[in-house]
């Protein structure tokens, strides 16, 4: 069995009602999130098998120059639905496609799509460049009752704030919860204290130990770029912990004894990997079921 997006709702259940954290909601985000990575055909194949009769696959990809941001984009999700809850999860970078890093490394300050502040310019442009298939998409299934569940990993983690964000805003449709793994900063403070307004402990975001993307772009850059959601952190040996605080994080990190730059290196791109959040996440569920 493969168990990078293998998700069975008999066994670990999810709850479309939830309120932040919830380890089984975990557990079929983190699936999607790592299933949005695969083409059409697999996509489509492993929702039905999750439930979902309703499945539109979402793709733009604009040649170098073309876009009408003047950026190359390369964006891909997926929506699928059923008669309880609306899902939409999107791809993150892929190492060899040059759009998303022309996306990731785009780190100028546009104004925010939706509310207030500023955010950066790629995330910006690979968001405008999905919005009307995702607006269309969510007009054919979704009829403004069932529960909206949002996911992605790095990239695709950034594309998922952005999109909860207006729907929750501008179409006050029902955003249920938003999970992000490995999600870089989206915008700056302003922007930051806007969507945890709109989105409050809906939207989680979890970072994998040593994991470098959500410590980018630096908070030094051009944008002042800042989280605004609740962390929540797999530590060295797996186990999920809640940062409660900067100081907190800040305390942490000056107890650690010094480590070897070249394996922090490797653990902060490793830590990074979208099959590894899914191992993390499965083994809180493992932990939670275990008797004692």
């Amino acid at each position: 069995m493969d168990t990078r997006y293998h998700y069975d709702p008999k066994t670990t259940p999810f709850d479309p009602d939830a309120k932040g954290y919830h380890f089984n909601n975990a557990l079929w985000l983190a699936a999607a999130g790592n299933l949005a990575y695969e083409n059409e055909k697999t996509i489509r194949t492993t929702v039905e098998k999750w439930g979902f009769k309703r499945f539109r696959f979402l793709h733009f990809s604009s040649p170098v120059g073309a876009s009408d941001s003047f950026l190359p984009v390369d964006t891909q999700a997926f929506v699928c639905s059923n008669d309880k809850v609306t899902l939409i999860a999107f791809r993150g970078t892929e190492p060899l496609n040059v759009k998303d890093w022309f996306t990731d490394l785009m780190v100028g300050s546009i104004p925010a799509p939706v509310g207030l502040g500023n955010v950066h310019k790629g995330f910006d442009a690979a968001f405008a460049a999905i919005r009307p298939q995702l607006q269309s998409t969510l007009t054919e299934q979704h009829h403004g009752k069932t529960p909206i569940w949002i996911t992605g990993h790095s990239l695709g983690g950034a594309l998922a704030m952005l999109t909860a964000v207006q729907l929750k805003f501008s179409h006050k449709l029902p955003v249920q919860g938003v999970y992000t793994f490995g999600q870089p900063r989206v915008g700056d403070r302003t922007f930051a204290k806007f969507t945890h307004r709109v989105l409050g402990d809906r939207m989680v975001r979890f970072v994998n130990n040593k994991d470098i993307v959500p410590q980018v772009p630096s908070p030094r850059m051009l944008l002042n770029y800042r989280h605004n959601n609740q962390e929540l952190r797999f530590d060295p040996n797996g186990r999920l912990i809640l940062q409660k605080s900067w100081w907190d994080r800040a305390r942490s990190v000056m107890k650690k004894p010094r480590v070897d730059v070249a394996k922090l290196t490797v653990e902060a791109l490793t830590d990074h990997s979208m099959d590894r959040y899914v191992e993390r996440v499965r083994q809180q569920i493992i932990e939670t079921i275990k008797p004692t």
